[in-house]
Formats: C-alpha cells, structure tokens, sequence
C-alpha cells in the first residue's frame, strides 16, 4: 500500500489591520485590502493618523478587550492623506530597531504642505515627507502584502514624536 504524498506548506494567513478614526478594520481577501486602502487614502480623516499592520492575527486595543493589553506586531505603517489636496505622508516604524523610522521623503517638494503627523497632539510630517495621493496608495497596497517598508518609496529619516 502507497502511503500519500505529506502535505506542502501553505503560507500562513495574513490580516491587515487598519485604525482609521480610531475604529479597527481588518482585511483578508484581495478586495476587502483594496476597500481598505481605499478608506484609508481615498476618505478624510482630518483628526487621527491612519496606522495599518500586517500579521497573523487581527490586532487587538487592550482598551477594547477588557483592559488587557494591545496585541500588535512590530512593525506599523502611520498614513495621513488630504485627497481635497491631493498630497499625503507615510511613516514606518518597526519597534525592533527604532534608529531605522522613515518618513516619505519628495526630492523637490516645492508647495507641498506639512501634513499633520499626530493631528491630535499638533505635531506634523516635515513638507519633504508629502507626497501625491498616488504615492501613498501604492506604498499602502504594498505594504498590504508585505508588512515592510514600503520599496515604492523614497525615504528619509524620522522625526519620533
């Protein structure tokens, strides 16, 4: 009798999850990703960063699960948009080496604006870091399936507020 063939791998499950207004969404399908990063670069959201992280697991807000603690990778992508403008700014952060945070960084920013980095505590994106909402849509798709930093992009060090 043959014994069957071992199972392959499969490549592990992947949830993107978005904080947008601070509401938590979560994406696992093609479309439901592009939906989600139509929300977060395509809609307003003139109060809070957008952050996004690629894992597993959906994230967690210890404040929404009975006051435990967050459950979130290492890594985020903050994203601030104006789409009445056109411009946005982008910032990736992995918590095991600080040193390497970027902003987007524009070569020749010209009149492009400084975009609110925490629109709540009145800190903001240097204007290098604004880019065309083009842009921030393509390092948001990518980032969407690789949870790094995006390579689309061109970056510069960051300011940590």
């Amino acid at each position: 009798m043959d014994t069957p063939p071992a199972a392959l791998p499969t490549a592990p499950q992947t949830v993107l999850t978005a904080i947008v207004d601070n509401d938590f969404h979560y994406a696992r399908t093609a479309e439901e990703i592009v939906d989600l990063v139509s929300l977060v670069v395509d809609v307003a959201h003139p109060d809070r960063a957008s952050l996004l992280y690629l894992w597993d697991r959906p994230c967690r807000s210890g404040l929404h699960h009975h006051g435990g603690e967050g459950e979130y990778p290492g890594h985020q992508l903050r994203v601030v948009t104006d789409p009445a403008s056109g411009w946005g700014a982008v910032n990736f952060v992995d918590t095991d080496d600080l040193s390497d945070a970027s902003d987007s960084l524009n070569t020749e920013p010209g009149e492009a604006p400084e975009l609110p980095f925490d629109p709540e505590g009145g800190s903001f994106f240097p204007a290098s870091a604004s880019i065309p909402l083009g842009l921030v849509r393509a390092a948001v798709a990518e980032f969407a399936v690789t949870g790094r930093r995006p390579g689309c992009l061109a970056w510069q060090p960051a300011r940590l507020v």
